[in-house]
């Protein structure tokens, strides 16, 4: 019943009306001080934190820079310097002191903790709700500035013809592929397995988020693919078997350390487990994801022939898409992903990782 009830939520969710998701959940700008930033700089949502990219703050005096030898970002004052790397997950500043933040890789960029940052370096900031033309994470320092109240008020023009201006681009990533209100087939997209760097990068360049389900040795065996697919915004869920249990609890522990992130998300890794890994689920509030189109098949992966006879006898309302990482898989992707576009909305299996 659990289950049932949070996949209804889920769809219900998804098929609102566009009009009544607000467009500020998808677009963030950036503004320092009274100064508005442009749209190719955005915050982000993960993990219940906002990031935003670590040269912004040299509009304050603190400068960023990458060590891509040692997979480390710096953040550094004329009197502090904190170091983020990469590779597992640690911050730590000059003194050798850690903490318990991380920061977050999108493409290229390094995004890191606003709050963090702010506190740290003296700053403050603010997360302004807008009104249909996107949301505002505002930081600010001792200088003389405006009320957020008014900041909005005065910028409001600005913020409404950059946002036009960016969705009418074909650079918005959350447009039209995410408005499922008028689709006529929507396609819950989700794999099982790790990924290749090759898929991840394919997935940024259409724009696609999805669910990967791993298992602990999956997370143990690459931790860095794990922290580039939680830091491009995918989800990530736990697949287990025969125990799961011990095989969630084991998952769980890897992804914190592998992340810092957690889940509420847990899948079989063959339908012969469903019943007992759906049983765990209901028993334990987590959130069982089934699929109803089989592109694991047996482990052996998906080609464009497969997905296309899949939809031979048209494309239902709604489906839940599992596909194997695999090199089969990899060969295919992008017919795959065009495949898919082609005729249905694509978005991330169930939507509900939570921090």
């Amino acid at each position: 019943m659990k289950k049932v009830i949070s996949l209804l939520l889920i769809l219900f969710i998804a098929l609102l009306p566009s009009a009544a998701l607000a467009a500020d959940s998808s677009v963030c700008f950036i503004a320092t001080n009274n100064n508005l930033l442009p749209l190719t700089s955005q915050a982000i949502s993960q993990g219940g934190q906002y990031y935003v990219p670590a040269d912004i703050f040299a509009q304050f005096r603190i400068y960023s820079s990458y060590h891509s030898s040692s997979e480390t970002a710096e953040l550094s004052s004329g009197s502090k310097q904190f170091f983020f790397n990469m590779s597992t997950g640690e911050t730590y500043d000059s003194e050798n002191s850690y903490y318990s933040t991380s920061a977050v890789m999108r493409g290229s960029t390094v995004y890191v903790p606003v709050d963090f940052v702010c506190r740290q370096f003296g700053l403050s900031w603010s997360y302004i709700r807008g009104s249909g033309y996107g949301d505002v994470c505002r930081i600010t320092d001792s200088s003389e500035v405006l009320t957020d109240e008014l900041f909005m008020r005065a910028a409001r023009p600005l913020i409404q013809g950059r946002y036009e201006e960016y969705i009418n681009s074909g650079l918005y990533p959350g447009g039209e592929n995410d408005d499922v209100s008028g689709a006529d087939s929507v396609i819950f997209l989700s794999f099982q397995g790790l990924p290749s760097d090759n898929a991840l990068s394919l997935l940024e360049a259409y724009g696609i988020k999805a669910t990967f389900f791993l298992s602990a040795g999956d997370i143990e065996s690459s931790p860095g693919t794990v922290r580039r697919i939680v830091g491009e915004g995918h989800n990530v869920g736990a697949l287990c078997s025969a125990n799961p249990e011990r095989e969630f609890e084991e998952f769980s522990d890897a992804l914190w350390l592998a992340a810092h992130t957690t889940t509420i998300m847990i899948a079989a890794s063959a339908r012969d487990y469903n019943p007992v890994c759906e049983a765990y689920a209901d028993e334990n509030g987590l959130l069982f994801c089934s699929y109803t189109i089989d592109g694991v098949r047996s482990g052996l992966g998906l080609t464009v022939s497969d997905l296309t006879n899949a939809f031979a006898n048209g494309r239902p309302q709604i489906a839940y898409l599992r596909i194997q990482c695999c090199t089969l898989t990899d060969s295919n992707l992008t017919g795959i992903i065009n495949t898919l576009r082609n005729g249905s909305v694509v978005l991330a299996a169930c939507e509900s990782t939570e921090p």
